[in-house]
Formats: structure tokens, sequence, C-alpha cells
């Protein structure tokens, strides 16, 4: 409940969440206090009310000052020069001090305290160690100028001056020595608060300059490694062409294979590191989700059968034979999500399933069709723990994140594929189920994407493969 409130003062105040950690703290500080100011007040307006019986002056210089506090904090939409909210702050403790001092002739009394202290503790979360020092000095003089005019009254309303002249200069000494105290103290802590929120910021900005460096480092490597790639993977498709012995075929085949892996890490590399800077393009062009579907799924369903797994494809009636989107990105969503089901499976199966649903008709006639496109690819592998579920599309993560961990790869396939769902506007959805017993086959995992496409108004390819089962 707290947090939301919070959420939408700041939003209200245009205070960036993610900006300067200590721009962030001192806006808190400015409108918490000032919050509280305005509570205290009420609350002290009401205990006026009561007491006095009526509406007074008092409850007029209340109300003047809540209002000027309001004004202060809704400068927050406008800058954020925050001296000048501790300046503000400041005059109106002190004001509200000689307020409370002055009029009954009291000069110097113990309930003056409190107000030196929110001054002290809210310059120093605010401004800092100056305006703390500053503060200080300024309220050690208002403590000693009201003693001395408490001093040079013959008589108060409320008690006799000269009668309890001792006790008001002990008074004058308490307040002082607290003052100093609490001065050294909010002092220190806020020296060392704000320097530390500094080091943070320093910190931040070099992690993110790293990043960034690293970012360009992996994609200038990988478009020159891209090149010298694409030259071994063409000849060992010429050398497959040639008379080879068995075992000749076999090695050219490994590095065909080879190629492709290296490849398509490469290609993931690639896409995460547009993904990184915010630069990933979705076109929208005609394409076969058929079609689109049974290229993508080759190279894993042999895989699958090497691996001795069933590799089932199941393809809704109602998938229309042309959509518009980005086929490039679509396809790469659905092999990262087939690679990592076959990567993870080591008996069962792994099945992919493409469902489509008409959404409303549009208003006009020359609006495009639009349909909910959602493939599905489940496995029976081993499963992901609760645990770890919401972590499985952190970059350079796997469920199993040993340095010994029985399956390889970047860990990147599924951050890419969470990267380009979100850049396509469709969403990816993860299930998982950690089996029970060595006789348990309901576990596994189940990948779900949902996208909403227009239907393409020209054919995109060819017919459906027949590959491809209908359900």
């Amino acid at each position: 409940m707290i947090a939301p409130l919070t959420q939408r003062i700041e939003a209200w105040l245009r205070i960036d969440p993610d900006g300067p950690t200590s721009e962030v703290m001192r806006a808190r500080a400015v409108y918490l206090i000032g919050g509280a100011f305005i509570l205290t007040q009420v609350i002290n307006m009401i205990s006026m009310r009561y007491s006095y019986g009526g509406f007074t002056l008092d409850h007029l210089i209340s109300a003047t000052a809540c209002v000027l506090v309001v004004a202060t904090i809704y400068m927050l939409r406008v800058h954020k020069t925050f001296w000048i909210y501790a300046l503000v702050f400041s005059t109106l403790i002190i004001a509200a001090t000689f307020a409370s001092a002055l009029p009954e002739r009291t000069g110097i009394n113990s309930a003056l305290l409190p107000f030196f202290v929110l001054g002290i503790i809210m310059n120093g979360f605010v401004s800092g160690l100056r305006s703390t020092l500053l503060f200080s000095i300024f309220a050690l003089a208002s403590v000693w100028f009201l003693f001395w005019v408490s001093s040079n009254y013959h008589h108060t309303p409320i008690f006799d001056v000269e009668r309890f002249a001792d006790r008001n200069f002990q008074r004058a000494m308490q307040c002082s020595l607290a003052i100093v105290m609490i001065t050294l103290v909010a002092g220190v802590f806020s020296h060392h608060m704000h320097a530390a929120f500094a080091q943070l910021e320093t910190d931040v900005e070099l992690a993110e300059a790293a990043d960034r460096d690293k970012t360009l480092f992996l994609t200038t490597m990988s478009h020159e490694l891209t090149t010298p790639l694409n030259g071994i993977i063409s000849l060992s498709d010429v050398l497959a062409e040639e008379r080879l012995t068995p075992d000749q075929r076999e090695m050219v085949a490994l590095i065909g294979r080879s190629g492709a892996d290296l490849q398509a890490i490469i290609r993931n590399v690639l896409t995460y590191s547009q993904i990184e800077q915010n630069r990933i393009a979705i076109d929208a062009a005609p394409f076969n989700p058929t079609a689109l579907i049974a290229r993508t799924i080759r190279p894993h369903e042999r895989q699958a059968h090497a691996k001795g797994l069933t590799f089932d494809t199941q393809l809704s009636r109602s998938v229309p034979p042309a959509l518009l989107g980005d086929a490039a990105r679509l396809s790469q969503i659905v092999d990262a999500l087939l690679s990592n089901a076959v990567k993870f499976t080591d008996r069962g199966g792994v099945q992919i399933s493409v469902m489509c649903r008409t959404l409303e008709t549009p208003d006009t006639p020359d609006a495009p069709r639009r349909v909910s496109l959602v493939i599905a690819v489940r496995d029976t592998g081993a499963g992901i723990p609760d645990d770890q579920l919401s972590a499985i599309y952190d970059r350079f993560r796997q469920g199993d994140g040993s340095i010994t961990r029985k399956h390889g790869g970047t860990g990147l396939g599924l951050t890419v594929a969470q990267g380009l769902s979100q850049a396509m506007g469709a969403t990816l959805g993860a299930q998982s189920r950690v089996p029970s017993g060595a006789s348990d086959t309901s576990a596994g995992s189940l990948f779900t994407l949902a996208l909403t496409l227009p239907v393409a108004r020209e054919a995109a390819e060819a017919k459906p493969l027949p590959s491809l089962q209908a359900a």
C-alpha cells in the first residue's frame, strides 16, 4: 500500500526513480519532511481549537505555514535545487520557534529543542554538511537571543523570570549542548551519506560505460567472426559434395554442424547487443507462418531423433496462409525455444504446437484482419525449479548454473527470445515442473509465445509444407 502511494507521489512530483540516487533521496526527504510538518500542524491546530475554544491567530500562522510547505513541495516539479528547500524549511522552523517564544514572552524553554533537532536533521538529509553547520550556528544564536529576551523581562504571563533566571540559563546551556551534539552526529552522518551516494553514482556510471564497451566489443567481434565463419561453412558444404570416405564425410559433417552452432551463438550475441542498445528493428512483411515453422523445426527435429526423442508438430487449421510481421525475428524466437527444449530433454520428446484465433472484426473495411498467434513448445526434460523460473531470462543464466553443468551454451537463448518478444509486442510465458521421481513422466517445461499479427492481403510463400500435421 505504501509503495504504490509513494510511486504516485513521486510521479506527480516528477522524481525519476532511475535518476541519480542522491537526487532521489534528497527529493524524498523534502516531501516526507514537508508531509510530516503538515501533519503535525494539523494536529496542532486541532489541539489549539480544543484548548482555546475557537479560531485564533495561531491557527492562521499554522495554516499559512502549511500553505508555504505545500508550495515548497510543489516546487519539486519545477526544479531540484535542494539548498532552496533547506533554506525554506529552515526559515519556517526558526519562525515557528520565535512565534512560540516571543508572543508570550517565554523566551528560552525546553519545547524549542525539537524544532532545532528537526532543522539539523532536515538540512543534513536535504542539503548536506555545510547547510547543517550553518543552521546549527543560527540555532545556537537563536537560543542565546531568546535567553537574552527572557532575561530582560521582569515578569511574563507564565512564570517569574527573576525567580527562574538560573533555570533559564541552564535550559539555554542544555539546549546548546544538545544542538552541538546533534550537529556532530548529523553532520558526520550527512557527509558520509552524500559521499556514499556520490561514489555509488560514479560506480554506476563506470559500470554502465564498461557495459557499453563490452557490448560494442561483442558486436564488433561478432561481425568480424561472421566473415571467416561463412567461409568455413561454405567450404564444408563444397567438400560434402566431393567423393569422400565415410570417415572424411563424417568429419566434414562435423565441421558443418560445428559451424552452424557457432553461427547460432554469434547471431544470439549480435541480437543481444542490439537489445542492450535498444537498436532492435522489427520489420513488417508478408510471410507464411506454416512454411516458417517447417523451416525452423528441421534442424531441431534431426537433433531430437539423434538423441532418441520424439518430435511432434501440431498446426491448427485456422492459421492463415499469410501474416504480416517479422519472420526472421519470429523464427529466431522459435529456434531458441526449440534449441532449449531439445538440449535439456534426455528422454521422452519435444512438441511444438501452433494455434491461431481471429480477433474482433475491424471497424473499417480497409483495416486488416488481426489474429492472435500462439506458439507453444513443450518438452519432457528435467524441468526448472520454482525458485529459478523467474531468472531463466537473465543473461548468461541457465537453470543449472554450476561450472560443471551437464549442458553447454551461452545462456543467451532465452534472454534473446524474451527481448525479441518484447520488441515485437508479444508475451513469452513459461511453466515448468520438476520430476518427483524416476518414473515421473509428467515433468518438463512449457514455453508459450503469444503475439498479435495482421493478416497479409497477398500470399507470402508457397502452400504449407507436408511435414506438418494438421490439428
